[in-house]
């Protein structure tokens, strides 16, 4: 029984069977119940997923998510779909793969759904500097509120939605601040991607690691940064193993310990460090970044920082509704400081 053939029993319109079914005002109670009547005879269910399209998209928030859906992805969508429902808020998820991230699809998504709001999660867009920031501009000119969760606008352009993010270069900082402090001089560091993505979050780590020498006096070596084998996959098991893997043989012997770009990383550097005969972290310290729980249950414990991740999904709830009722309101970027939690993958050096 569709809702034409149940109008056409009734002998009034598809419209009227509509408003009548939704308990609408403007129909008399008469013909409401004459519809209500015929529904319950003749098993007619009203498409609930159909309705709420039509009459309640703008209570729905779109979370779109770009390429592979790792676990700290996962995590993050949860405390996003928790904050939005305890505003009223439905949460759907929409996944683009690598192939069609860029400004055509994305913009296709946003303005098609009309949805309340959108949020951004994780990286975004090209790696290209020029497309990512043609993409920002494209989404500006949508009338929807938007902010980008767990990664700030890198594109290049000016800040022109809000973001929410963990503090990618402070982490680093003390992260290999860490290492120092523990003896360590000969500093390595894994997962460097390409000078056209430099404003991702493996370029802010990296940032972090240079200063964090600096800070301690140490000169900068160009042979302990360690290029990704993986380019497209930079926050990946396997690139931190390729990446490891292919530099061990011409790396500097006295290296004692490195940092990977993120935790997953830090899993395939020790794969290849234990395939070369190397100990973590008998002969070589290892960190990573993120606070996965693959690092806390690895044997070693990665030592690693963590993203408060539901202070972050929070923060972003928090701006997203806020733009939603005040669409004028000032951009805010917000970054989350991390925290160090200790494993047992550093040892102290003399």
């Amino acid at each position: 029984m569709t809702i034409r053939e149940l109008a056409d029993i009734c002998g009034v319109a598809v419209s009227t069977v509509s408003r009548a079914m939704n308990d609408r005002s403007d129909v008399s109670p008469e013909t409401r119940e004459r519809v209500r009547a015929a529904a319950r005879r003749y098993g007619y269910i009203p498409n609930a997923s159909a309705r709420r399209l039509k009459i309640s998209t703008t209570q729905t928030i779109s979370v779109i998510v770009q390429g592979e859906l790792g676990q700290l992805v996962i995590e993050v969508l949860s405390h996003l779909e928790e904050a939005f429902a305890e505003s009223g808020y439905d949460t759907t998820l929409q996944h683009v793969s690598e192939e069609h991230a860029h400004a055509g699809t994305v913009e296709r998504l946003v303005r098609e759904g009309k949805y309340g709001g959108v949020v951004f999660l994780g990286r975004y867009g090209s790696s290209d500097r020029d497309l990512s920031a043609q993409l920002i501009r494209r989404l500006a000119e949508i009338d929807v509120p938007m902010v980008f969760c767990t990664t700030p606008d890198y594109s290049g352009a000016d800040s022109l939605h809000s973001s929410i993010s963990v503090d990618d270069q402070s982490g680093a900082f003390e992260l290999v601040s860490h290492l120092i402090e523990a003896g360590h001089r000969r500093i390595a560091f894994v997962g460097a991607g390409s000078e056209r993505d430099r404003e991702h979050a493996w370029a802010l780590r990296l940032a972090g690691y240079r200063s964090a020498l600096a800070a301690a006096s140490i000169p900068f070596d160009e042979r302990l940064v360690v290029p990704s084998a993986e380019e497209h996959h930079i926050y990946s098991i396997v690139n931190g193993y390729e990446s490891t893997k292919r530099w061990l043989p011409d790396a500097p012997t006295d290296v004692t310990a490195l940092m990977a770009v993120c935790d997953a990383a830090a899993l395939g550097t020790a794969r290849a460090l234990s395939e070369a005969g190397k100990r973590v972290p008998e002969d070589c310290s290892l960190v990573g970044f993120d606070g996965m729980d693959l690092a806390k249950y690895y044997v070693p414990r990665i030592t690693t920082l963590a993203q408060p991740l539901s202070e972050i999904a929070q923060s972003a709830a928090r701006v997203l509704l806020a733009t939603m009722r005040n669409p004028s309101r000032a951009i805010e970027q917000v970054w989350i400081r991390g925290r160090l939690l200790e494993g047992e993958s550093v040892r102290r050096i003399d």
